[in-house]
């Protein structure tokens, strides 16, 4: 920090004490810096902007989706099944053990509203195909899904269906395993998860699991 040797000598002779000019503060011949806090649902989405991307892109790496563009009353539900133990409390869901514990700190429906009402303001993007999956051939193998989730993808809230557009598809085919194998939807609990679990069982194999994936990413994102 830089102390001007006028000012320093001036205080000595003086006998203040030499005084430095801290940022932000209001000075006679300096302009005053404006710090502008975050909003509360930006601070709130701080700690999920560590895996799922400050602009809730998401992160394969860090196993965790993109959120953006997805709809808000399956976002609350699925903070709230992860905080209530329905997901994330199976031995082998290793990835929902740690989104269980980032849900835990949304301390009430009203911290869970703020984040989420954050979240789905942001401008969502399509997603780049990873499995190199079949987007002609995975449309088949949709045609059972398109029941509940749409012919486009867009989700049917009255289905408790999500939208899948706007889903990497290595994310939606680690769930679909995921439902086959027993490590989400097996909780009697999870009612929603319970119904899914069924339909991931009629596709065959992850080949026709990365078809699937495909065609519903080739949907573009999310409206």
């Amino acid at each position: 920090m830089f102390v001007p040797l006028s000012d320093f000598f001036g205080g000595l002779i003086s006998g203040d004490e030499p005084h430095a000019t801290v940022e932000g503060e209001h000075t006679a011949d300096a302009d005053t810096v404006e710090v502008i806090p975050p909003s509360p649902g930006q601070a709130a989405y701080a700690i999920c902007a560590s895996c799922h991307g400050a602009e809730g892109q998401g992160n394969e790496m860090m196993h965790a989706p993109a959120l953006a563009g997805q709809e808000d009353w399956y976002l609350k539900r699925q903070i709230v099944k992860f905080k209530d133990g329905q997901r994330g409390t199976h031995a082998d869901d290793i990835y929902g053990a740690q989104m269980r514990g980032m849900a835990m700190t949304l301390q009430d429906d009203a911290a869970i509203d703020t984040v989420v009402d954050y979240i789905t303001a942001m401008p969502s993007a399509p997603t780049r195909l990873t499995l190199g999956g079949d987007a002609a051939k995975g449309q088949a193998g949709y045609a059972l899904c398109m029941a509940c989730h749409g012919a486009a993808a867009e989700g049917n809230p009255a289905l408790n269906a999500p939208g899948l557009k706007g889903l990497p598809d290595w994310y939606i085919v680690t769930q679909l395993k995921n439902f086959k194998s027993g490590v989400r939807g097996t909780d009697p609990k999870d009612v929603e998860g319970m119904q899914m679990r069924p339909m991931a069982m009629t596709v065959p194999d992850e080949e026709a699991m990365n078809n699937i994936a495909a065609y519903i990413q080739s949907k573009g994102a999310p409206d």
